[in-house]
């Protein structure tokens, strides 16, 4: 078998269960040590380090393994200056290309890329090889600015309660729908807004350098005099006309810029 994630599988689950393989249980002691990287280390030192005895384990049980695998390496994750566990790197030594390659893992769990790497170096492909990998990074990337982008959603969600919290602090006399739509509070949360889908669109819009409107939108006179000038004007909540919000601070656009997204919707750079 090609030392890949099903035969890793295969020796985790030897591993866990009463009475399994002494074979698989083995190949995967020796393994488990060479995936830590030590704290002096490069990538490059562990790789240089793991190569040999890795070949090895390969060479030394054709029985079960064939010469072709990899091999990930792992580094510590910290808690309160304590060592938590062990995590997966987006580095990997690759025995068939013979070289440390980074490749980005994706999501928790999902070694699908180096998976695709084996196979691809397998059939001896290296153009096709980097020209996957380059997308993979790619993916990984926008994958990564999505959550951030989500993040900053949920940010958003809360500078607008705390904008309300100040007006109900200083403004006695303004009514409390007044106060909420001052704020951008909306009680009526739409969950699509942080979809990946909204989160393409508005992408896509920003792209697109869609002109600012001729008058600044959703600023009025008197949110200014009611709003601390510290707090940040913004949310991605809906408004009472439907609109979506999102701070100057996140985007490139001057406030005041409106944009449709595809669906329909107009997005306020506030």
């Amino acid at each position: 078998m090609d030392l890949d994630s099903k035969t890793y599988s295969k020796l985790i689950d030897a591993n866990n269960t009463y009475g399994g393989s002494a074979e698989y249980i083995r190949i995967l002691d020796a393994l488990l040590p060479l995936t830590k990287r030590h704290d002096y280390e490069t990538p490059e030192m562990w790789c240089s380090r793991i190569r040999d005895p890795f070949k090895k384990i390969l060479e030394e049980n054709p029985r079960i393994l064939s010469k072709n695998g990899y091999i990930i390496m792992y580094g510590k994750m910290y808690e309160n200056d304590k060592v938590y566990r062990q995590h997966p790197t987006d580095y990997i030594y690759c025995s068939v290309c013979d070289s440390l390659v980074f490749i980005p893992r994706g999501y928790v769990f999902n070694r699908r890329n180096q998976d695709n790497h084996l196979k691809r170096c397998i059939s001896g492909n290296t153009i096709s090889n980097e020209h996957a990998r380059r997308n993979e990074i790619l993916k990984s990337i926008d994958a990564r600015e999505f959550q951030i982008w989500q993040y900053k959603q949920y940010i958003l969600q809360e500078e607008a309660k705390i904008n309300r919290l100040r007006l109900e602090l200083f403004s006695q006399s303004t009514s409390h729908s007044e106060k909420d739509k001052l704020a951008l509070v909306s009680y009526d949360y739409d969950s699509d807004s942080i979809t990946y889908e909204t989160y393409k669109q508005i992408k896509m819009t920003m792209a697109e350098n869609t002109m600012p409107s001729a008058e600044p939108a959703c600023i009025s006179p008197a949110r200014q005099e009611i709003v601390s000038p510290n707090s940040y004007q913004s949310s991605n909540y809906k408004s009472d006309t439907g609109e979506l919000f999102i701070s100057s601070q996140y985007v490139k656009q001057p406030k005041g810029t409106m944009l449709r997204l595809r669906d329909g919707r107009v997005l306020t750079v506030v």
